[in-house]
């Protein structure tokens, strides 16, 4: 009889157990890390609990593996993360893990119940407290589609602002119009369905800052019309030039990325990215096609494969020769805000693809190493001058076709 109510309860608690994938087994073990060197003093920690909280509000699975294994170690750091999750967690399926992070902190002097709520104090309406609502989508045709909804002082009503840049950098975008959060719920499902994985991922007030005076900056235009300078001036409160982007309070640096780049399946992870953004101009990359052209057709007879080995040294040349300064740093920002982007929509494997790409960017390797940057210089004079780089020649047993994906990107 005995033996019958050890195995019942075995089972239950084997019906507990939570299973993750190796990539999210992979970033719970990355986020015990970090946790592990923060002061749970510091101001940094308060923002990357925020970070931490956004990161994992879709994901109460994931919170609360964290929250058992922080429960089993209990420390100020680990207390205060458990603090900051555990309302991810508490209407989830997952809430029984609640109660067991709990009462391990309670056994050792942590105070794990819940503080009362302190007596709520009757102001008026205008003197209530509101926060912006900002959102950030990867759609097609825009570098990057910024959206608020902003309070105003007092009873004065929101303000829903649109921001993205036109085509080849021409002019920002910007549209500013009254709002109510129910309005602006519609707007989101709206402009979700053009949006990667039909999704609108929110963002910090002081990070949709940021994208607009860098979309600001990048735009060619520099006649301001009076919805941008009331944008200007409506982000001007959030903005901090000082604070890094909002990625790096979500995913850890890297410190060798060259040694991850083998990682990434380069055809898989741009087939669907916008690339236009990243061309380089006619002008720069002329130099690169007439080389081309004189390989394609050499004086001498030269064996196909080493045809082959100079265009890859030409094209990574021509990548050393033009992804620097800004341009290397646009790079950069590009592939920095696609790893948020997909990070919060939780395609996790093609985040961390981006990461390196812009972690690789980031550091001193020469760009003609980094797969991406390669590819855009293959992207960009292919846009030019369609068919310049040509198929191998080889025998049909040994056959080996260029592919070409929807996005115009060239897989030898």
């Amino acid at each position: 009889m005995t033996k019958k109510l050890d195995t019942k309860k075995k089972t239950k608690t084997e019906k507990q157990e939570i299973a993750l994938s190796s990539d999210e087994a992979e970033e719970l073990q990355m986020i015990v890390d970090r946790l592990a060197v923060q002061n749970p003093e510091g101001g940094s920690f308060e923002r990357y609990l925020l970070s931490l909280k956004t990161a994992l509000g879709q994901r109460p699975h994931l919170a609360a593996v964290l929250i058992d294994r922080l429960s089993k170690n209990p420390n100020p750091t680990a207390f205060r993360t458990f603090r900051a999750l555990e309302g991810v967690v508490e209407s989830s399926p997952y809430r029984r893990h609640i109660k067991q992070a709990a009462y391990r902190f309670s056994q050792r002097g942590f105070a794990a119940e819940k503080e009362e709520a302190p007596p709520k104090t009757v102001v008026l309406i205008q003197g209530e407290e509101k926060h912006p609502q900002c959102n950030f989508f990867l759609v097609h045709g825009t570098l990057w589609l910024v959206s608020a909804l902003v309070p105003g002082g007092g009873r004065a009503p929101y303000s829903l602002i649109t921001a993205f840049l036109e085509v080849d950098y021409e002019s920002l975008n910007v549209k500013i119009i009254v709002s109510t959060h129910k309005f602006y719920r519609e707007y989101l499902q709206k402009v979700s369905q053009h949006a990667l994985a039909n999704k609108a991922v929110e963002i910090p007030a002081w990070h949709a800052a940021r994208l607009f005076f860098e979309m600001l900056d990048l735009s060619a235009s520099k006649d301001a019309n009076r919805e941008v300078e009331l944008a200007r001036n409506i982000f001007k409160r959030y903005y901090d030039p000082e604070r890094r982007p909002y990625v790096y309070d979500l995913m850890a640096e890297i410190a060798e990325p060259e040694r991850h780049l083998p990682e990434i399946d380069i055809p898989e992870f741009l087939k669907d990215m916008d690339l236009t953004w990243l061309r380089f101009s006619k002008e720069d990359i002329q130099p690169a096609h007439e080389k081309l052209k004189d390989l394609e057709s050499p004086l001498l007879v030269v064996p196909r494969e080493v045809q082959i080995e100079r265009r890859e040294a030409l094209l990574r040349s021509t990548a050393d020769t033009l992804c620097t300064g800004d341009t290397r740093r646009l790079f950069q920002r590009y592939f920095e805000e696609q790893a948020m982007g997909l990070k919060l929509a939780g395609f996790e494997e093609r985040a961390n693809w981006s990461w390196i790409i812009a972690q690789h960017l980031q550091s001193d390797s020469p760009a003609g190493e980094n797969p991406a940057a390669y590819q855009i210089v293959m992207y960009s004079i292919e846009s030019y001058w369609p068919g310049t780089i040509k198929r191998e020649q080889q025998e049909p047993e040994h056959r080996h076709e260029e592919r070409r994906t929807e996005s115009g990107i060239i897989l030898p």
